[in-house]
């Protein structure tokens, strides 16, 4: 069974810590802090303010109630105590964000393990949005280009925001956008009954949360 630990004992059972002196850097006794990008427009971060999220580490355990952000440019969480952001020490493996506070619905769900291709390897973060017989990831990051703009001598920086989707089913993997034509592909071994479910549901197919809802309900079958 899982142990559950309130966000005040988290800080107190960070893996490694070498003192009584908690949040601290096992060896210069320095807080982490979150990395600065100087001259670049935009938000390396997923979201601007501080998200309640549930941690789950490498063992299994589990903690409430911690404020988190994610760095989508460096695919890195960090979290917030008193007014200073640090970094994980433990090995964290899952994050349930919720962006709006006491509206479950809107939960994501982002893990580690996941290897399918160059861009996703097992240590970064991916949003999972499907798993079952069907398991759907969403690999969420940003990336720094030059541009230039009207009237302005040389190129500025900015950050782009990035996604991929990947589907896979029975080991086969595909990275496609969600679309007709892929919950076709993926689904035609119950399409009829999927089809109807989505008619009567008035689903979307290249809308991410209808897609979902599909799968899902495949996943169910």
């Amino acid at each position: 069974m899982k142990k559950i630990f309130s966000t005040t004992i988290l800080f107190a059972l960070i893996h490694f810590a070498k003192s009584q002196e908690v949040l601290r850097e096992p060896v210069s006794g320095l807080p982490y802090r979150v990395k600065i990008y100087d001259n670049i427009q935009g938000s390396a971060f997923l979201f601007d303010d501080w998200k309640p999220s549930i941690i789950t580490d490498k063992s299994g355990t589990v903690y409430l109630n911690v404020l988190v952000k994610f760095d989508a440019f460096a695919n890195q969480f960090f979290y917030l105590k008193g007014d200073t952001t640090y970094e994980f020490i433990t090995n964290v493996d899952v994050v349930e964000l919720f962006p709006l506070r006491g509206d479950t619905s809107t939960k994501m769900v982002f893990k580690k393990g996941f290897n399918t291709g160059e861009k996703i390897q097992k240590e970064k973060f991916v949003q999972v949005l499907t798993e079952g017989k069907i398991t759907s990831i969403k690999y969420i990051h940003k990336t720094q280009q030059d541009i230039t703009q009207y009237n302005t001598p040389g190129t500025i920086k900015v950050f782009n925001d990035n996604m991929i989707y990947v589907f896979i089913k029975d080991g086969n993997i595909i990275s496609q956008r969600p679309s007709p034509k892929l919950l076709q592909e993926i689904l035609k071994d119950k399409w009829s009954i999927v089809d109807a479910y989505m008619k009567q549901n008035a689903l979307n197919p290249k809308s991410e949360d209808d897609c979902v809802k599909a799968i899902n309900y495949y996943n169910s079958l």
